[in-house]
């Protein structure tokens, strides 16, 4: 009688832990499912314009923009210009489809530039930004600045004193 009892103990406990197991890998590939999701959105860049792109349609005050340029044909050559929300070129980056084919690009709007632009406070970042592309018939790629802040940057973007625009 106790070899019966055994068994049947062997047989439930079998049952179990197969039963464990398959929860596992079902939780697991589901798990496993979900994150390959996320992660091609986040790879999927949104804003494009011909062999140009930006991760999204808006950003907050000291967010980086990134941007990608991709498959360039050796004829395209030109500059990306970036326009701030007074109309006036906030940078320029050179392109040649001869020299790179493809490269990423970021930026960070800021109150001062490398091109002398004044922005005299953080707020003048908030608006409609255009990327244009000089040299080639791509269309412009618009985004937008809100006024709402990356955690930590107000110590980086102050106001400019004795501004004047």
């Amino acid at each position: 009688m106790t070899k019966k009892k055994t068994q049947v103990k062997k047989k439930k406990t079998g049952s179990i832990i197969a039963v464990i197991v398959i929860v596992v890998i079902i939780a697991g590939s589901i798990y496993y499912y979900n994150q390959q999701k996320v992660s091609q959105e986040n790879v999927q860049w949104k804003n494009v314009s011909g062999p140009f792109a930006i991760n999204k349609f808006q950003y907050k005050i000291g967010e980086y923009i990134f941007m990608t340029v991709s498959n360039l044909r050796p004829n395209e050559v030109g500059q990306i210009v970036i326009v701030d929300p007074k109309g006036e070129t906030y940078s320029s980056i050179p392109f040649n489809g001869t020299m790179k084919t493809s490269f990423h690009q970021f930026f960070k709007p800021d109150t001062q530039n490398a091109a002398g632009v004044l922005l005299c406070n953080p707020t003048d970042l908030v608006g409609n930004w255009t990327i244009i592309f000089k040299g080639v018939p791509h269309k412009s790629i618009k985004f937008e600045i809100i006024n709402d802040w990356i955690p930590g940057t107000q110590a980086e973007i102050k106001p400019i004193l004795n501004c004047t625009k």
